[in-house]
């Protein structure tokens, strides 16, 4: 079947929608045109069009009196999509960051597949306007971003069984992966005791420690001052509205000092 061929698309369709007997018509939207724009972007096409129909399937557009379990729904391929976005995000990582640990490779990879990430991946290659919605999904709560974030999940899915894992790999180094340095160029993103703790461990060193010097202001404005220690050696000090955050700003001297950041 061409890629571009909305006729073969459109027979496709109709073939699948006979058979799971869903609660909208398919081929009344423009569904076989948005489904194309998908491929393209994606640079990927499918040779199995039914995997990507079912991958693209929102719960509410199945029928319930012909399937009560919603099993024609994208949610189980979400489950397999979740498991090969977590298996690739930390064989990426872990190639990416040798001197990481399973602690802060697991960290990195819970902000690289949260929601809001993935999300914003999905709304790049406009998977909501390929996805198929029954006249239900107006009421339910979930979030725009939940519902497209786990489409994307079944996305994966449907790449893998399609196309393998090598597939499933260059869509995400092409849409996913370059979020990677984007989120640990950020501040906020940066665990700096963790990075201080990894060198440390590394070298073959004792933990740092950090003491609090004092606690300053009213309860519902404190200001903490607090010390980082490296082998009974005083690196440095730093305030923060908690003790988390002049932990985290003492790490950062230290990181700074030892050679770990610049």
């Amino acid at each position: 079947m061409k890629r571009n061929d909305t006729g073969s698309f459109i027979d496709s369709i109709n073939r699948i929608v006979l058979k799971k007997k869903y609660t909208v018509n398919i081929a009344a939207t423009d569904f076989a045109a948005n489904i194309n724009e998908l491929q393209k972007s994606l640079e990927y096409g499918f040779k199995d069009i039914a995997l990507l129909f079912h991958a693209l399937t929102h719960k509410s557009a199945i029928n319930p009196e012909i399937d009560p379990t919603g099993i024609a729904s994208n949610e189980r391929l979400e489950i397999l999509g979740d498991s090969v976005l977590d298996f690739l995000v930390v064989e990426e990582l872990y190639s990416r960051r040798p001197v990481y640990t399973e602690g802060r490779i697991t960290e990195i990879k819970s902000l690289i597949v949260s929601r809001k990430i993935i999300g914003e991946v999905a709304d790049g290659i406009n998977l909501k306007n390929a996805m198929i919605f029954g006249k239900s999904y107006k009421n339910l709560k979930t979030s725009k971003t939940d519902v497209c974030s786990n489409a994307f999940e079944a996305l994966i899915a449907a790449v893998y069984l399609d196309g393998g894992m090598d597939s499933a790999r260059r869509i995400l180094k092409r849409k996913l992966f370059p979020f990677i340095e984007i989120l640990l160029e950020r501040e906020e993103n940066i665990n700096y005791k963790a990075l201080v703790q990894e060198f440390m461990q590394s070298k073959g060193i004792s933990p740092a420690k950090y003491a609090i010097l004092s606690e300053d202001g009213p309860d519902h404005k404190k200001t903490f001052t607090v010390e980082i220690e490296i082998e009974n050696e005083k690196i440095g000090t730093a305030k923060g509205s908690s003790k988390k955050s002049a932990e985290q700003q003492a790490a950062k001297i230290a990181a700074k000092k030892l050679g770990i950041i610049n």
